[in-house]
């Protein structure tokens, strides 16, 4: 059976790692080496695949063998009473027969020709192998996306988890001190409450934070079926690859898209099924032989002994010259389902290329983005990190420096909200042109 396994361009594994408490960091590579190995979608489809290579075989050009033998025994007992004319007393008979009939024969058919069905037959096979296996490459390009989007995601929700409890931080200390200075009568009550609310939400935004990356490393932990428990290692950062060429995707896309291949092997399987419907036009050439035996032994016949034994061979022809126009119904059938077939690939090629337009416009506007978000970023951190300075010395109003909080966090989600687009639509692309998984010969299973 092939393996598939996953071809990234090397740049996509290089992430900066940073130290782990606990547990072991694992790459995005490996996470996703993980979930194909273990992933009960991938191991479903590639049961299916496993039966459709077991379908490949030379059975329509072989030919049948059939060994048959019967036995068949018969005992009867009859008694009669007869009275005669000129006889003074009656006859009594009694018959005993017995009887043992045995046949036994070797048979064998063949098809010599029947209008090149059976070359069609074998074809569709190894087309509908095909398919399955397309199947599982798209099963697994599923796969890779998903994973990816939960690892990248988790990667983000890191990040927004830093930045509220650098909030947080904040907000404590900007609580404790507004506490000192209405314990010493320098400010009234209303500062203390509001830098108390605050204080709260952004705790609830904190655990409202750690929740869902909690909840993301399960969704992860799912497609690699692992503990749901496992979290901590993910600890890359989101890196872009340099800007991908569009033409140069429209191109790859077109020879390489799963999608694309699904629909032109569906085109090639209805050709096939035309040409088994032209050949019920044609005859069938069929060659005959076997071997029989066959003995009898029944005593009370006139032959009581008879055994026979032989070979016989021969070649029959069957055309089928009128069948109430069935045959023109199914190849009108069948052209109608290459018809069919032609306007769906046209219909799947149309439809790719208007979502690679639109994934590449969005791709290019979150690119865009990202640079203007992380100067954004940078400007609420060196922004907040003077309000802290005059909030400290008491210039800056608590209400006021609340807002330069809001800024900083709104600018550092913004910012990971564009990487993390951006990526999703470098790795859609990247599966619609068929780069993130490729087939590679694998050893036998043992």
């Amino acid at each position: 059976m092939k393996r598939y396994f996953l071809h990234f361009p090397l740049t996509l594994l290089l992430f900066s790692v940073l130290p782990l408490r606990g547990q072991e960091p694992l790459p995005l590579y490996d996470c996703i080496r993980q979930a194909v190995e273990n992933n009960y979608a991938v191991k479903i489809t590639r049961n299916r695949q496993a039966m459709a290579e077991n379908n490949v075989t030379y059975k329509p050009f072989l030919p049948n063998v059939t060994a048959s033998g019967t036995q068949n025994q018969s005992h009867s007992h009859s008694h009669s009473h007869s009275t005669r004319t000129l006889a003074s007393s009656p006859e009594e008979t009694t018959i005993d027969a017995k009887a043992n009939n045995l046949n036994a024969g070797l048979s064998l058919s063949w098809r010599m020709f029947d209008g090149l069905a059976m070359f069609a037959t074998y074809n569709r096979q190894k087309e509908a192998l095909s398919v399955s296996e397309q199947e599982v490459k798209m099963s697994l390009e599923n796969l890779v996306a998903q994973v990816c989007f939960e690892y990248y995601n988790i990667i983000v929700l890191k990040n927004r988890l830093s930045a509220a409890q650098y909030t947080l931080a904040l907000s404590q200390e900007r609580y404790q001190q507004a506490m000192e200075m209405y314990t010493l009568g320098s400010s009234s009550g209303l500062d203390l409450r509001q830098a108390k609310i605050d204080l709260n939400a952004d705790s609830s935004t904190l655990v409202m934070q750690e929740e869902v990356l909690q909840n993301a490393y399960i969704r992860l932990n799912t497609l690699m079926n692992m503990p749901l428990a496992n979290d901590g290692y993910v600890n890359d950062s989101i890196e872009l690859l340099p800007k991908m060429d569009r033409q140069e995707l429209a191109a790859r896309t077109l020879n390489h898209n799963s999608s694309l291949k699904a629909a032109r092997l569906g085109k090639r399987l209805s050709e096939l099924d035309l040409k088994i419907a032209h050949a019920a036009r044609f005859p069938t050439v069929d060659f005959n032989t076997g071997y029989n035996y066959t003995f009898a032994d029944t005593p009370s016949a006139a032959i009581t002994y008879n055994r026979s034994n032989g070979f016989n061979w021969g070649f029959s022809l069957s055309w089928t010259l009128f069948n109430g126009f069935d045959t023109r119904r199914r190849i009108k059938n069948a052209r109608l389902e290459v018809k069919g077939s032609e306007l769906n690939y046209q219909q799947v090629e149309n439809n790719i290329m208007s979502d690679l337009a639109l994934l590449y416009n969005t791709y290019e506007r979150n690119l865009l983005m990202i640079n203007f978000e992380i100067e954004s970023v940078e400007t609420a951190f060196q922004t907040l990190d003077a309000a802290i300075s005059r909030y400290r010395v008491g210039s800056l109003s608590g209400i006021e420096f609340r807002e330069y909080q809001k800024n900083y966090l709104e600018a550092v989600d913004r910012k990971f909200n564009a990487m993390y687009q951006a990526k999703l639509s470098e790795i859609n692309l990247r599966i619609m042109c068929g780069e993130l998984v490729m087939a590679e010969p694998a050893t036998e299973e043992p």
